[in-house]
């Protein structure tokens, strides 16, 4: 009598996983239509609130998928490239915003290391050489973005613990995966690369990048911004500065509303409209 049991309650579970399997699967597109119309949405301060909690529940709904499959992939990514979102865009104060990067930074690392072999290689020969190993752009880039801006809270910490060449080898190996991600996030992003460094850094080689990366896609305008913050601010060129500056006011929205409109925010602010 309890094996009959026991047979009936294990084949009831059987029976269930397929429904299990569909409510972690809807949670998933539930999260993935969130966080994309966030993505697509036009960024005012009026619509911050509403826009931020849309982005916690998409969250919320890919944490609580992932607990049925702490391995996901796609899950790993998105949640890294959401908190992503939510620090550099809608969270205010130091602590948050770091806190919200670091949890950036370990799920990016978590889909990192799915990357076939890099566990393995990581053990044997360290983490710069299996990130050369890795062609997932989104895990290498969001893993890159999420941990360098978290360093901007942390510069000496960062610097002894020999976090610049972890980050040079994900934002180079994301550069030669697909340099044209994100609108050549990987370009932009090398650029801001060698302008921040302490120690080291390379401003001509931060506008070579940022001028490819505006070539490449000038209608994202966080290209342009880069340009201005990391490279003319630095060299003190008002002039470069105040023209595309300019030409982030004169540009419509286009194809990317939430980055683009927070960045023709970032513009009026700094001419003081």
């Amino acid at each position: 009598m309890k094996k009959r049991f026991l047979f009936i309650l294990f084949m009831a579970f059987l029976g269930m996983l397929p429904v299990l399997g569909n409510g972690t699967q809807e949670r998933v597109a539930q999260a993935d239509a969130l966080f994309d119309q966030v993505l697509n949405s036009v960024y005012t301060p009026q619509e911050h609130d509403a826009l931020m909690a849309t982005l916690r529940q998409a969250i919320s709904l890919y944490e609580s998928a992932l607990e049925a499959n702490p391995n996901d992939p796609h899950v790993l990514k998105r949640l890294s490239r959401a908190y992503y979102t939510l620090a550099d865009i809608f969270l205010q104060g130091k602590k948050d915003k770091k806190a919200a990067y670091a949890k950036g930074q370990e799920y990016g690392e978590r889909a990192l290391r799915l990357c076939p072999g890099f566990v393995e290689l990581e053990k044997e020969k360290g983490f710069v050489e299996a990130v050369k190993s890795c062609d997932d752009i989104e895990a290498l880039y969001w893993t890159y973005a999420n941990w360098a801006r978290k360093d901007e809270f942390e510069i000496l910490a960062a610097f002894f613990r020999g976090d610049a060449p972890k980050l040079r080898a994900l934002i180079e190996r994301a550069a030669e995966v697909d340099e044209t991600y994100i609108c050549y996030g990987p370009l932009r992003s090398l650029g801001a690369y060698w302008a921040k460094l302490p120690f080291g850094k390379d401003l001509d080689k931060a506008k070579e990048l940022f001028e490819r990366a505006i070539a490449g896609c000038p209608e994202y305008l966080e290209n342009l911004q880069f340009y201005v913050v990391y490279y003319a601010d630095i060299v003190k060129d008002e002039e470069l500065a105040d023209r595309y500056v300019q030409k982030i006011l004169d540009a419509p929205i286009g194809d990317y509303p939430l980055y683009n409109s927070w960045v023709k925010l970032w513009a009026r602010s700094r001419v003081g409209g």
